[in-house]
């Protein structure tokens, strides 16, 4: 998928929301291919059969699982032959883009290891300009200041296409100002995302309050992709003072969360604030994020409430309040109301049946249990709801559904990667409540797999608040255990954060 980054309007291709893992890097010719996993695919799990894969096998869909399999578990030793998938030639779309090739720099990228520069550099001569911006988002990920030769020689050259975003922020994120009068044109590009960019460099250069005009301006663009592209310069610069700018603004949740997180990690390799300071900054970005992360149901276009909607909340409320007085029978006949109020595109309308339902428990968990059941075609406004309801809830009852939606095989990109989260959460709220040794030990170790499988951060990072509420030696040791092997800083210092004050106690 191409974005074409000089239309302040999107292609029509672009009419399906850009997912996190596209936004978090926010570059316009990102695409990444739909991971189909194969039979032959799904034989990798460990470093022997991935790497034997990516060497051996004929199926284009395995080679890229795999290259994407090493990247993600840290395998050092398979550089080399990553580097080599930066070549192939056997993986060609119709369009002549090279999808092995973009996945070896990602995984590459992953690696953060110098080994790498010299092949990724070599590959800035690929044509195919989304092998190019992820090369240059690789380099930027690794860090090692001996790609700045390369990267102004790519600024230099004169070709009339190039990732100009991606370049401009790892120019930036290098501090390369030697080239500061190539990119002022770039603040009157035609394109907003390369102006953004621009703004991003120079404001990074100067502190010119006047660049971030352009970054907030942006901000409230009517185009919500130009908003989103925004929201990760801003965050890029890692001033936390921004932070409450992009939770006003009209933009996902997910969207506010992987940019908080960006801001969150400039805070925890800031060494030159005080510690006390620190402490104060990441007291604040981690209780944001906690927040997002409560959130199930808001979809990726924010949507406003109307004269309409917020008549339908009056309905609802005064139909809960009926309700809560009447008996059994009479409830478990009308929740349907307010089962099918999930499904609203207006978020006061979900809210308002939430809340109702959750005020209409513990006598309605036999219904909610019938619904999930029920909901064989997988009506996800529904399952979401629902969801956010059980963590509202925290009943025991309902382990086997959260354990259900958690077991989903779903990437950390799909639309159901927050309700997994908030499943984590209540996952929580129920370790926290019940009185059966047997239920806490089922929902620690449910968590114990969540906070090492999962590829989502986010999902990691609910369970180890979750396990951090539950406090218990168990989930202390599991805490521990996963602190230890975690390679993401936010996840691994919110882990920290998890256990060290139960460890007081």
């Amino acid at each position: 998928m191409q974005i074409i980054p000089s239309q302040n309007v999107p292609h029509m291709i672009v009419r399906k929301i850009l997912t996190i893992v596209k936004l978090a890097r926010k570059t316009p010719y990102r695409s990444k291919r739909k991971m189909i996993i194969t039979d032959s695919a799904r034989t990798i799990n460990d470093a022997k059969t991935a790497i034997s894969a990516l060497k051996l096998s004929d199926d284009n869909g395995t080679r890229y699982y795999a290259a994407w399999w090493l990247g993600k578990h840290r395998i050092y030793e398979s550089i080399h032959l990553l580097c080599e998938c930066l070549k192939d030639e056997r993986d060609v779309t119709a369009l002549e883009g090279y999808p092995l090739r973009r996945q070896a720099a990602r995984s590459l990228g992953m690696l953060k290891d110098s080994r790498a520069l010299p092949a990724l550099i070599e590959a800035l001569d690929c044509l195919d300009l989304k092998v190019q911006e992820v090369v240059i988002q690789a380099l930027k990920d690794i860090g090692n200041s001996a790609a700045i030769p390369a990267l102004i020689d790519f600024l230099n050259a004169d070709t009339e296409d190039k990732p100009l975003e991606a370049l401009i922020e790892a120019l930036a994120k290098f501090k390369v100002w030697q080239v500061q009068d190539k990119i002022r044109p770039f603040l009157q590009h035609s394109s907003e995302r390369v102006k953004c960019s621009a703004a991003q460099y120079f404001y990074t250069l100067t502190l010119e309050p006047h660049y971030l005009k352009i970054l907030f301006r942006t901000l409230h663009h009517e185009n919500r992709f130009l908003r989103y592209a925004a929201a990760f310069d801003i965050s890029a610069l890692g001033q936390i003072e921004f932070a409450p700018l992009i939770m006003d603004a009209q933009i996902p949740n997910n969207i506010k969360l992987a940019t908080i997180k960006r801001i969150l990690e400039s805070v925890l390799q800031n060494k030159m604030e005080t510690e006390v300071k620190r402490q104060e900054q990441e007291d604040l970005l981690f209780q944001i994020i906690d927040q997002l992360l409560l959130d199930a149901i808001e979809g990726n276009i924010p949507r406003l409430n109307t004269l309409d909607s917020n008549l339908e909340v009056e309905k609802i409320t005064k139909l809960v309040n009926q309700l809560s007085t009447s008996s059994q029978k009479v409830i478990e006949r009308s929740t349907s109301k307010l089962f099918s109020a999930l499904k609203s595109q207006h978020p006061n309308i979900q809210a308002a049946a939430i809340k109702g339902l959750v005020k209409l428990a513990p006598g309605i968990i036999d219904s909610i249990i019938r619904v999930f059941d029920l909901d064989n075609d997988g009506d996800l406004d529904l399952r979401a709801g629902l969801t956010q309801v059980l963590m509202e809830i925290g009943d025991p009852r309902t382990l086997f559904l959260l354990e259900k939606v958690i077991g989903f095989e779903v990437a950390a990109d799909h639309c159901q990667g927050k309700v997994r989260r908030v499943a984590s959460r209540a996952l929580g709220k129920i370790g926290c409540r019940a009185c059966s040794p047997e239920v806490i030990v089922r929902v620690i170790e449910k968590l114990k797999w969540t906070l090492s499988q999962p590829d989502d951060w986010a999902l990691r990072y609910s369970a180890a608040v979750s396990l951090g509420e539950i406090g218990n030696n168990d989930a202390i040791l599991a805490l521990q255990a996963a602190f230890e092997d975690e390679s993401d800083i936010a996840v691994k210092r919110r882990i920290e954060r998890a256990y060290s004050p139960l460890q007081s106690t």
